[in-house]
């Protein structure tokens, strides 16, 4: 069915999810691309890994602080507890429980993924990420949406034509 964009709905900004697993460049241009979408974004982590202490010394320095520094409300770091070390299902789930709670609201999951030279060693890495698309399209809603960051390996040199 046909109709006219719903300006009802673009009152509130979204509110933007971001799964990390620890610090790294890849995180940090996701959490610098999902400041752009929203003033509300929120950083999931989910539990146990080796990570955890360390990623929220890391948090308060290379996130809350350049943002506090700014004069910036910084993203929420948010650690999901995963006794059986399920990454997938507790993402969702937390995700749909910030659907629900918010239900005015979007919500946009940034995922990032590494971006190989090659596009074969593409599949290496960002099965995750895709699993989360995918589980997330068929158990989400029409509020939450996903986009990637991208985050790309090497250089890249033009290809030339002899």
């Amino acid at each position: 069915m046909q109709g006219p964009v719903r300006t009802a709905s673009l009152i509130q900004p979204p509110i933007v999810v971001i799964p990390i697993d620890r610090w790294s460049n890849i995180t940090r241009q996701g959490i610098e691309f999902a400041a752009r979408l929203s003033s509300e974004v929120i950083a999931i982590h989910v539990e146990p890994t080796e990570h955890s202490e360390l990623l929220q010394a890391e948090w308060e320095h290379y996130v809350e602080r350049p943002f506090r520094a700014a004069s910036k409300e910084p993203p929420k770091l948010h650690f999901v507890p995963s006794p059986y070390r399920f990454v997938i299902v507790p993402t969702v789930q937390f995700i749909l429980d910030v659907s629900n709670k918010n239900p005015a609201r979007s919500i946009i999951v940034v995922i990032p993924e590494l971006v190989e030279n090659r596009w074969y060693e593409y599949f290496l890495h960002n099965q995750r990420g895709r699993l989360l698309e995918w589980v997330l399209l068929a158990r989400g809603n029409e509020r939450i949406f996903t986009v990637s960051a991208p985050w790309h390996i090497g250089e890249r040199t033009p290809t030339s034509h002899s």
